[in-house]
């Protein structure tokens, strides 16, 4: 079971799936050259991108159905944004990527099983869970996995409220007013908007955005936290 943006390839093709690789976060560091002696400073480690790669067959040896078997292949491997990926073996999670590889098929070798498909995880590469969780501010609630989760405040205003802070682990942000509406704070993005429209004029110059964090956490404040764990 190969599901693409809701849809299984198996639905739109006789495929038979030959392999399935699965490639880490790449990491990507950050050195300072030293200026005179040899070597360089590490300086940090950044989590890059990862790809899917999927190989398949189609086993037919009639021509035509084999290329309309193609063309179904290539339209349902989207390629103009990220969907959701979900692969056999992991039933709890899922990736976010887009297709980055077409199959290269032999108009000769119709027995060939070395059709390849390449996605690629730009934006999260990480492991996403199907569960999205929820807790309560001022409420202790833990976050697993191993690397940062998926972390927004929501909050419904009947009316305009002024001086609203947030904070945990000795970071705040404050919002001089929060107008009335479906409040979402996206701590990831680092963007506040209500009913999807930007409030970051009225975020303090002297607040910092709290950052999405695993262990166990409080966020002070009015709203619902609302999270998604994620694994490298």
């Amino acid at each position: 079971m190969i599901i693409f943006d809701g849809v299984d390839i198996q639905s739109v093709a006789n495929v038979k799936i030959e392999d399935i690789l699965v490639s880490p976060v790449e990491i990507v560091p950050t050195v300072r050259a030293r200026p005179i002696a040899p070597g360089s400073f590490f300086v940090r480690n950044a989590f890059g991108s990862r790809t899917v790669s999927i190989t398949f067959a189609i086993q037919t040896e009639n021509k035509a159905a084999r290329h309309e078997a193609l063309m179904a292949v290539s339209a349902w491997a989207k390629t103009d944004k990220e969907y959701k990926l979900l692969l056999p073996g992991y039933p709890n999670f899922y990736l976010m990527a887009v297709c980055t590889g077409k199959p290269e098929p032999s108009m000769r070798q119709w027995w060939e099983s070395k059709l390849r498909l390449t996605f690629s995880c730009f934006d999260n590469p990480f492991w996403n869970s199907i569960i999205e969780k929820t807790a309560a501010c001022g409420s202790s609630f833990f976050v697993a996995g191993d690397a940062p989760p998926l972390m927004q405040i929501t909050r419904t205003l009947s009316a305009a409220a002024s001086d609203q802070t947030y904070s945990h682990s000795g970071q705040s942000m404050t919002f001089s007013t929060i107008p009335a509406g479906s409040l979402v704070i996206d701590l990831n993005k680092q963007l506040a908007t209500v009913n999807n429209v930007s409030i970051m004029q009225y975020y303090s110059a002297r607040s910092r955005f709290l950052e999405p964090r695993i262990g166990t956490e409080n966020i002070s404040g009015t709203g619902t936290v609302v999270y998604r764990e994620r694994w490298q």
